[in-house]
């Protein structure tokens, strides 16, 4: 009798034993999730706001298609910014997962401000022309398209994608780590329109 109470109480210890450690991991879980979302929020902090965006050349996206290679109408995003209010620059490829759904929002963004002065660059983040093109057939948002070979990426500091930058007035004025955020870009715009019916 003695022994089948011994071996109830050492199962109900057990028990309690696993429920503590269970509660406990979730508890650290839980504690280093706000320092997840901090650290986004903080490398979205980016030392480049304010700042004028590292020049580099673009392309129409019709002319991936020339198979000469040849573009025929290249321009520069310091021409692309003086040009337009808002020029927002997507670092994408097509093996991303978050890009491909991003870039519903991005043709939901150009499709809603067509009459503006706002355009849309995607840079190719170690990908190829082909597998791009294949991408962009299927649903293109982007005004321009840049190939980076690697410089761009370390210049504006991407180590991923996708990663976004909203250039205001030629400077730098927001940072994406991660999908864009419509309702942040809005506000950008609808910021703008507001300064330019005060004008």
């Amino acid at each position: 009798m003695n022994e089948k109470t011994n071996i109830e109480e050492k199962s109900k210890s057990n028990v309690k034993w696993i429920i503590f450690s269970s509660v406990l991991g979730i508890a650290v879980a839980l504690s280093f999730l706000p320092g997840l979302f901090r650290s986004k929020k903080l490398f979205e902090k980016s030392p480049l706001l304010g700042k004028e965006p590292t020049d580099f050349e673009v392309i129409d996206p019709k002319e991936l298609e020339d198979r000469q290679n040849i573009p025929k109408n290249k321009k520069t995003l310091k021409e692309i910014a003086s040009e337009n209010k808002i020029v927002i620059i997507n670092f994408f490829a097509s093996w991303c997962t978050e890009c491909r759904e991003e870039r519903v929002k991005l043709t939901e963004i150009r499709k809603s401000n067509d009459k503006e002065k706002l355009k849309i660059v995607g840079v190719v983040f170690q990908d190829s022309k082909e597998k791009i093109l294949k991408y962009l057939k299927e649903n293109n948002p982007y005004d321009y398209i840049h190939f980076d070979e690697g410089e761009t990426a370390i210049d504006y500091g991407v180590s991923g994608v996708p990663e976004t930058f909203v250039i205001v007035d030629g400077k730098i004025a927001k940072k994406f780590i991660g999908p864009i955020s419509i309702y942040e870009i809005g506000k950008i715009i609808e910021g703008e329109k507001q300064n330019k019916k005060q004008q």
